[in-house]
C-alpha cells in the first residue's frame, strides 16, 4: 500500500511545523491579550507580527496532525496493530505524561513567579495538547487504518488515484472540512486546543494525511502541478480575509484559504526538499525535545528580558449573557473581565456594582438583579491581568527583547536536548526518542 521510499520532504515539514509552533507561541508573548491564554505578557505589546501569525495561523495545527496521520501510515506498512500502538505509546503518550507532571509545571512556575503570583503544582497537557489527541486518533481509526492496508485497492483510493490526474480537484479534500466548519461553528477558526473544533478537524487532517500516504504518487504529484496556482489563490484569500474581515472571515473561505497553503507547502517541498542533508537528520530528531522543551526556556526568556507586572488583577470572563437579563440591560458584554466577582454571592435585590475590564479600560457597570437573578455567567476558571506601570519602552526595545526571547528560547532547548537529553539515555524515550 505504501511507497516505501522514504520522503524526506515530509521530516522537513515536521521540523517546519513544530517550529512554526514555538515562534507562534513566542510571538503571542507580545500581544495585548496573552493573559487570556496563560501566557507571560508584555508590557509593550507588538501587534504589527499578528499579520504573519495570521496567515500562519489557520493552517500550522492542520498541517501537524496531517504529518502525524502520514507518519502512521508508514509505520504501519512494517508493523500489525499491536507493534503500531506499542510505537505510537512509547513516541505519544509516555512524552505526553512526563511533559504533563514535570515539564508543563515547570513552565507554569516561571509564569506564576513572572507575575508575583502563588506557586501552585498544576499537571496539564498545556502546549503538549494535540499529543492527547493524536494518541486518541491512533485508538480510534486503528481498525480502519488496518483494514486500508489490508485492501490497497479499495474504492476510495482507486476514485481518488483517478480524480488526482487533474490536480485542481485535489479541493475536494476541502469539502470535509468545510462541513466540519460549518456544523461546529467555532467563533475563531484558529482556536483549536481542547474544542470540539480542534478534535473534529484533527481528526479529519490525521486521517486526511493517511490517505495522502496511501495513495502514493498521485498526490505527489498533484501538489506539485497545483502549487504555483493554490499559492495564487492562497495570497489572494489570506488579503480578503484581513482587508474585508479583519482576520476572521466566513468559515468556508478560511477553510479553502487554509488548504491553498497546505497544498503550497507541500507542493514546494515535494519540489525542493525531498532530498536527506546532515541538518535533516539532526533537526529531525532534535526538534521534539525541543518543542516539547521550549516553553520553559520561552518563560525563562522573558522573566530575564522583560519588565515584570506591578501587580496582577484576578478576574473573571463573562462567557454568556441571557437576552433581556439585567446584565444584557445594564450594558455587560461577552468577554469582560469581572475583578471583584464575590460582589454576586449574595445578591437578591440590591444593585451590584461591578468593576470591569473592557479591552484597554476600565469600567463600573451597575446591574440590578430581579430575585438574586442577573442573567449574566462567568468562567469557572480566573484571568490573571498584568498590570504595568507606564516606561514609555519604545517599538525598537519591544522588537529587540522579541528577537533575544527567540534566541534564549532555541538556544536553551537545543543546548538542553545536546547535552542532556541526548547523553542521559534514561530520559531519551520520555522526550519521544529512541534509546541507541
Amino acid at each position: 500500500m505504501v511507497n516505501k521510499v522514504r520522503r524526506y520532504d515530509i521530516d522537513w515539514l515536521r521540523v517546519l511545523a513544530l517550529g512554526l509552533l514555538i515562534i507562534y507561541h513566542i510571538a503571542v508573548i507580545f500581544q495585548p491579550w496573552a493573559h487570556f491564554i496563560y501566557f507571560v505578557q508584555s508590557e509593550r505589546p507588538i501587534e504589527i507580527i499578528w499579520l504573519l501569525m495570521g496567515l500562519i495561523n489557520i493552517w500550522r495545527i492542520p498541517l501537524l496532525f496531517i504529518i502525524s496521520g502520514m507518519g502512521v501510515c508508514f509505520a504501519i506498512g512494517r508493523r500489525d496493530w499491536k507493534g503500531l500502538l506499542k510505537d505510537r505509546t512509547k513516541r505519544i503518550l509516555l512524552p505526553l505524561i512526563f511533559g504533563s507532571f514535570c515539564i508543563v509545571p515547570i513552565h507554569n512556575h516561571i509564569y506564576q513567579k513572572f507575575n508575583q503570583l502563588e506557586h501552585a503544582y498544576w499537571p496539564n497537557p498545556g502546549h503538549l495538547w494535540f499529543l492527547n489527541n493524536i494518541f486518541f486518533y491512533v485508538l480510534l481509526l486503528c481498525p480502519v487504518l488496518f483494514y486500508m492496508k489490508k485492501n490497497p485497492n479499495n474504492l476510495l483510493f482507486r476514485f481518488l488515484k483517478s480524480v488526482l490526474r487533474s490536480p485542481g480537484l485535489l479541493y475536494l479534500f476541502t469539502i470535509p472540512f468545510i462541513i466540519e466548519a460549518e456544523l461546529v461553528s467555532p467563533e475563531h477558526f484558529s482556536n483549536y486546543a481542547n474544542t470540539a473544533h480542534g478534535f473534529w478537524l484533527g481528526l479529519l487532517a490525521f486521517f486526511t494525511g493517511f490517505i495522502f500516504i496511501s495513495i502514493g504518487d498521485e498526490f505527489w504529484y498533484a501538489v506539485e502541478k497545483l502549487k504555483i496556482f493554490s499559492l495564487a489563490i492562497a495570497i489572494s484569500l489570506f488579503l480578503v480575509r484581513m482587508i474585508l474581515f479583519q482576520s476572521e472571515g466566513p468559515l468556508f473561505l478560511t477553510v479553502v484559504e487554509s488548504w491553498s497553503w497546505l497544498f503550497t507547502v507541500f507542493g514546494f517541498g515535494s519540489t525542493y526538499l525531498n532530498r536527506s542533508s546532515g541538518s535533516l537528520r539532526y533537526l529531525s530528531q532534535a526538534v521534539y525535545p525541543v518543542y516539547i522543551l521550549h516553553m520553559i526556556f520561552m518563560n525563562l526568556g522573558a522573566f530575564m528580558i522583560l519588565t515584570q507586572p506591578t501587580k496582577v488583577d484576578m478576574v473573571t470572563q463573562v462567557f454568556h449573557i441571557e437576552t433581556g437579563s439585567p446584565a444584557h440591560e445594564a450594558g455587560l458584554m461577552v468577554g469582560d473581565q469581572v475583578t471583584n466577582a464575590e460582589a454576586l454571592k449574595s445578591v437578591k435585590n440590591n444593585d451590584v456594582l461591578l468593576s470591569v475590564h473592557r479591552e484597554e479600560t476600565i469600567l463600573e457597570i451597575t446591574i440590578a438583579p430581579r430575585d438574586g437573578y442577573t442573567g449574566f455567567h462567568l468562567s469557572p476558571i480566573p484571568l490573571f491581568v498584568p498590570m504595568f506601570s507606564p516606561s514609555g519602552i519604545s517599538a525598537f526595545r519591544a522588537f529587540i527583547d522579541l528577537i533575544l526571547v527567540n534566541i534564549i528560547t532555541f538556544i536553551g532547548s537545543l543546548m538542553c536536548y545536546e547535552f542532556i537529553i541526548k547523553r542521559v539515555k534514561w530520559l531519551s524515550p520520555f522526550f519521544g526518542l529512541k534509546i541507541k
